[in-house]
Order: structure tokens, then C-alpha cells, then sequence
């Protein structure tokens, strides 16, 4: 059974911040660099705000799009499946 555990305010307060810092400090995906600080990341700020997050088994909220993917033409496109090469599965006999 699992337990519950509660954070501290002190521990939110610090959990928002290195959110925050999450924010503003991405890699992009095209240069590789901090978009905030223009260090090859990630920086020292991001990786420090990470830790938070890691300190308390938590995850950062990411943000779709923030490392700016279509600098390098990465797009999405949906992909039907084909019938030839689609997994079959045989029936289970019993």
C-alpha cells in the first residue's frame, strides 16, 4: 500500500520557483543552447532546478513547443496504420 506523503509550503514555494526556472531556461532544439543564458545546455540554472524537482520525487510541468522543434523542420503528421505491416494476432484456443 502506498503512502501519502504532503509537501511543506516551503517545499511548494520552492518547487513553483524551479519551475519558473525550468521555464525560462530551455534548450532549444536547433542550436542546443539555453534560449535564457546562450550556455550549451543545459545550464547550471536548469540543472539545479531540476535537482529540486528530483530531491522530491516530483516532476516539472513541461511545456509543448517551449525547445522550439520546427527550427529544425521536425513536424507532426499522423501515420494510419498499415495492414501489411500491422502486429495479427491469433485467436487463443483453449
Amino acid at each position: 500500500m502506498a503512502a501519502t506523503v504532503y509537501l511543506s509550503a516551503a517545499v511548494i514555494d520552492q518547487l513553483t520557483a524551479a519551475q519558473r526556472v525550468l521555464d525560462e531556461h530551455v534548450t532549444s532544439s536547433a542550436s542546443g543552447y539555453c534560449q535564457r543564458c546562450h550556455l550549451a545546455g543545459p545550464c547550471p540554472a536548469n540543472e539545479q532546478a531540476a535537482a529540486a524537482f528530483a530531491r522530491y520525487g516530483r516532476l516539472p510541468r513541461r511545456t509543448p513547443g517551449a525547445t522550439r522543434p520546427e527550427l529544425i523542420n521536425a513536424r507532426r503528421f499522423a501515420v494510419r496504420p498499415d495492414r501489411a505491416t500491422a502486429p495479427t494476432f491469433a485467436p487463443i484456443r483453449r
